[in-house]
């Protein structure tokens, strides 16, 4: 019956995918029900009662930086690409090695157009569409605004996943299926007008460390952003003028922000340092590489993320699973991720007394551990990238389907 089997490992399950002579592929996962203590495998059960078709998938993004959609588009094209045949194109050249050498090539063929931000020069647009042609995907799967005005091959499913909230709606019309990755980003694109499926981001669980590596041992609680520094959307002076009022009002010292990133706002954000008197409070680490962080943001004692606005937030996700209490400024996604202040801290999006305060507290009575395992759980089990890449390939099924 099957022309072969693939079991794979996730960090919540099991999963077993049946691939038929015919090219097609049911996939299966074993039952929690069924899941023994001692982790050997039980029964496995159909996942939703599909045969999931092989596709040819094509992935277009403008760049391979180190931003949430970038760090996560290898690990969906390495999973999609176990059942289908999957490209990853990037337009731009702006692409960092690390990131690229998450991409499995030997399973997913990968495009660098090199062209310059900006630039009109055609051909990398030209060379875009001629690979199209020769690829002939099912599936066009954009990530980013205008990349699919760069598409002139007129077959294939267009797909677009919409990563943020106040995006512009105006191209939409022009696909087939709206993904977006999360509660909060499906109710601002219902009220643009436009319906969507919710496939939630995903992160690799199981490849980020939750065990503390090597502690920070000065006697110091240890807070971490891992970030663009970008204080238009991911509000770092909102937390800096608030640790200012820790140590300038409240007398605290017995700490040390961390900012991991680089980015357009970091001179402004070192000139506020000065100005706050918190050089031997704040450390600027520069922009490290995934692998990085994986390995380190265990060893953190607090995660906070200041964004005014965010439509997910992949880097709370990553902190929770290397089980690090988190604060978060109320905004839709984040509070998504800690199930509305369930599994973690919150503090009223942009007020800087309110961050300081919660800080405050977070010295003066420690983690809760109880809420770091939960949370460990919860993000396990919901924000797997291995859910996030079957979503996908069960929202292009239906488009076929119609």
């Amino acid at each position: 019956m099957y022309k072969r089997q693939i079991e794979d490992g996730c960090a919540f399950s099991l999963l077993r995918i049946s691939e038929f002579q015919d090219g097609s592929y049911e996939v299966w996962k074993l039952g929690c029900e069924n899941e023994m203590a001692d982790g050997r495998i039980g029964k496995f059960i159909l996942c939703n009662e599909i045969k999931i078709n092989k596709m040819r998938i094509a992935h277009i993004h403008w760049s391979l930086g180190t931003g949430g959609i970038e760090t996560m588009l290898p690990d969906i094209a390495n999973e999609q690409a176990k059942t289908n045949e999957v490209a990853l194109i990037i337009i731009n050249d702006w692409v960092e090695p690390s990131i690229l050498a998450k991409v499995n090539q030997e399973r997913v063929k990968v495009v660098l157009l090199n062209r310059h931000e900006g630039s009109k020069n055609p051909m990398p647009i030209i060379k875009l569409n001629l690979f199209l042609m020769r690829f002939r995907p099912d599936v066009i799967h954009t990530h980013a605004y205008r990349e699919i005005n760069l598409v002139f091959y007129p077959f294939g499913k267009r797909v677009r996943t919409i990563h943020n909230t106040y995006n512009v709606s105006d191209e939409y019309p022009k696909y087939d299926k709206l993904i977006s990755i999360s509660k909060a980003v499906y109710e601002f694109t219902l009220n643009q007008g436009f319906d969507s499926v919710v496939a939630d981001n995903g992160i690799p669980v199981s490849r980020i460390v939750h065990t503390k590596v090597a502690p920070f041992s000065d006697g110091k609680l240890h807070f971490v952003q891992v970030s663009r520094l970008y204080i238009e959307q991911k509000g770092q002076d909102i937390l800096l003028n608030a640790l200012g009022v820790l140590k300038n009002n409240d007398g605290f010292t017995n700490f040390k922000m961390h900012f991991v990133g680089n980015g357009e706002s970091e001179d402004m954000l070192k000139s506020m340092v000065q100005n706050l008197h918190l050089e031997n409070e704040v450390v600027f680490e520069g922009l490290k590489d995934q692998s990085w962080v994986y390995q380190n943001l265990c060893n953190y004692d607090l995660f906070i993320q200041p964004s005014r606005y965010e439509g997910f937030g992949l880097t709370v996700a990553e902190a929770i699973a290397a089980k690090v209490p988190v604060l978060v400024s109320n905004i839709e996604g984040p509070l998504e991720i800690i199930d509305g202040g369930r599994l973690g801290m919150s503090f009223e999006n942009k007020m800087v007394k309110d961050c300081a305060e919660k800080i405050k507290q977070f010295i003066l009575n420690g983690r809760n551990d109880k809420q770091v395992e939960d949370a460990y759980q919860y993000v396990k089990s919901h924000y797997d990238v291995s859910v996030t890449a079957l979503k996908y390939l069960e929202v292009y099924e239906s488009i076929f389907k119609k």
